[in-house]
Parts: structure tokens; C-alpha cells; sequence
């Protein structure tokens, strides 16, 4: 059998894409959807960065924010990675990583308040303020409802910041929706990036597309 190689994400978002084909894609054209708690009337914004230099990893990007401001902020990162690689180190989730990976917070005071625990299979998060706004960072590994591929899950990784509107509590029940919010458009089909969740997905994502049945 033919080994699998190795690949960590733990600082690739910034490096990533300088070199990328980003281009703006549309809902119908991106892999990656988007409908964030407290910002579903905002239309998100979709790009395709392609493979890497390495041909190793594709990057898909959704973003919305209400205004020009910390709060009612929502932007992820999705990743899939060739045949024959695999996810081996986690993100950081750390203030240079959050800095790194989303432009807007480049030059804000950003100061991780709850760190991330160690890498993990699933679902992991920090917490985090910026101007007095709590938010929430990040990163949900090897994690995909389909059951008929049995490495799919292990290729697969999405990463992202949440800032809810002010006066807003930033709890878990929140950060699940979040979660739950994320979506995946493979072969024709929308499916929540988040396994086990026994909710239908939201018509307005289905209008026009093929869902599985």
C-alpha cells in the first residue's frame, strides 16, 4: 500500500494565498456555503483560492459581516486535501494565526482570552477579544457525513472566527449553530460540514440544487 503522506495546516492560511488563483465565486459555484446565526439576511461572500503550489491542498473561503466592525462577523475556511494526504497537525488558534488569516483583524488588539485544547478529531475552539467584542475561533477536522468513503473525512478540515452581534452571549448553544451553519456542496449536493446534526438543510440553500436523498 502506498503511504500516505503527511501534511500540516497549522500556518498555511496566509502562505496559502499569496500564491492561490483566488477568484470570487458565486453560491451556486462555491464548495464551501455559509449561513452564520444573526447574518443570514446578508448575502456572504465566496472565493476559490485552487490548489496549492504543492497540488496538495484546495481552499475554499465564505465570509459576511454586517459592517465594517468586530461584531456580527462570521468568515471560514474550508480545506481538502489531494489523494494521499492527510491532516497532521492542528491549527494554532493563537493571536498570530487569527492576525495571519483574516486580514481584518491585522492590526487590531486581539488577545485570546480561553486557549484551544491540543489537536483533536473533531471540533475545537478559542475564545477571544478584539475592541471589547468576544468572538470565537475555530477549527473542525476529519469531520463529513458521508459514510461510503472511509478516507473522505480524513482530507478534510474547515477553520473560521465567529464575532456575534453586541449584546449578543457568545455561549455553546451559540457556537453549535455556528457549526451547524456550515455547509459542503459536493457532487451536486448541500450537506452540513458538521456530522450528526438531524436537521434538515435550510430551503434557501436548496433552491436549484440537488439534494441527497
Amino acid at each position: 500500500m502506498r503511504a500516505l503522506v503527511a501534511l500540516s495546516i497549522a500556518l498555511s492560511l496566509s502562505v496559502d494565498a499569496a500564491w492561490a488563483q483566488e477568484k470570487r465565486v458565486s453560491a451556486q459555484e462555491s464548495r464551501l456555503l455559509l449561513l452564520a446565526p444573526y447574518l443570514e439576511d446578508l448575502k456572504p461572500n465566496y472565493q476559490h483560492f485552487g490548489w496549492n503550489a504543492q497540488a496538495s491542498s484546495e481552499t475554499s473561503y465564505a465570509g459576511v459581516a454586517r459592517n465594517n466592525d468586530t461584531p456580527s462577523r462570521a468568515q471560514v475556511y474550508l480545506y481538502q486535501t489531494a489523494p494521499r494526504y492527510y491532516w497532521k497537525n492542528g491549527t494554532t488558534l493563537d493571536e498570530a494565526w487569527i492576525r495571519s488569516a483574516f486580514p481584518f483583524f491585522k492590526s487590531r488588539p486581539v488577545k485570546i482570552t480561553q486557549p484551544a485544547p491540543s489537536p483533536g478529531r473533531y471540533a475545537r475552539t478559542a475564545m477571544f477579544e478584539v475592541e471589547g467584542a468576544r468572538c470565537v475561533a475555530f477549527e473542525l477536522r476529519y469531520v463529513s457525513n458521508d459514510v461510503g468513503s472511509p478516507t473522505f473525512e480524513e482530507r478534510q478540515s474547515a477553520t473560521g472566527i465567529y464575532c456575534p452581534p453586541g449584546g449578543t452571549v457568545l455561549d455553546d448553544a451559540l457556537i453549535q449553530r455556528v457549526f451547524e451553519g456550515i455547509f459542503l456542496r459536493r457532487d451536486g449536493r448541500i450537506e452540513r460540514l458538521l456530522q450528526g446534526v438531524n436537521k434538515p438543510i435550510p430551503p434557501e440553500l436548496l433552491r436549484g440544487e440537488q439534494r441527497q436523498g
